[in-house]
């Protein structure tokens, strides 16, 4: 089995052409199946853990191929570094040196709240944590793909991206996930729109992350209001609009 993906993903590292591509892919589908009958007809429904384990090690195996191949087409997807944090939902990539050298990344399809003051928006509660758990996860350095939706920047130049983890986990899927960051729909930019409210449903549902928080993106609720972590919150924030 090993030996069949290795050949299939050989024989696409040097592609020209998309039909040569799905030609290669109809032959290694051919080469499986045949190993998998004969699998069958020689351990019978025995083998059931080892096609099981199989399938999910070729599932997870064409997904990290079609991620890359995506990301090589640099009309579709980009291979970069992460040079700093912004916030939450949006990254800067590209030299860490060099400023002129580097663009910012916003995340499409969330909205994590703002952990920074700026002239369209105020500090929000749970900003901080969103921004922390990002610089966390997309440190200085570490590489990054980044896949683009319809519409590749925004009004403020930034590029628009679905942010991927080389290990193929989908970083705006897992804000949402853990209740770091809003589902929010940005046209024409909603290619995972549905997953994305199907995660945030999940995370409200068991009252992750920002979920203890607010009630909708824009209605905090009553009770956390009463918190001294709320009442810490304002209090900081009035310092820091003094200074």
């Amino acid at each position: 089995m090993l030996k069949i993906l290795y050949n299939f993903v050989q024989k696409n590292t040097k592609l020209t052409m998309f039909d040569k591509f799905f030609e290669n892919t109809y032959d290694f589908l051919i080469d499986v199946v045949a190993f998998v009958t004969n699998l069958i007809a020689t351990h019978g429904w025995y083998a059931a853990p080892i096609l099981l384990g199989m399938f999910l090690v070729l599932r997870f195996a064409l997904k990290m191929l079609f991620l890359y191949l995506r990301a090589i087409n640099p009309l579709i997807g980009r291979i970069v570094r992460v040079a700093r944090v912004a916030d939450g939902d949006t990254i800067i990539v590209g030299h860490s040196k060099k400023k002129h050298r580097r663009e910012k990344v916003r995340l499409i399809g969330i909205d994590t709240p703002e952990s920074l003051r700026s002239m369209y928006m105020d500090v929000m509660p749970y900003g901080k944590e969103a921004s922390d758990y990002t610089k966390r996860r997309l440190y200085e350095g570490r590489r990054v793909i980044l896949i683009f939706d319809q519409e590749k920047r925004d009004d403020f130049g930034r590029l628009l991206a679905y942010v991927y983890l080389l290990t193929g986990e989908f970083y705006n899927a897992t804000l949402v996930k853990k209740g770091y960051a809003f589902a929010e729909k940005y046209p024409p930019n909603v290619r995972f729109c549905h997953k994305f409210e199907r995660l945030e449903s999940n995370a409200k549902s068991a009252n992750r992350g920002i979920w203890k928080i607010y009630k909708n993106k824009k209605e905090i609720r009553s009770e956390y209001k009463r918190t001294e972590h709320y009442k810490n919150f304002l209090k900081n924030k009035s310092s820091s609009s003094n200074n």
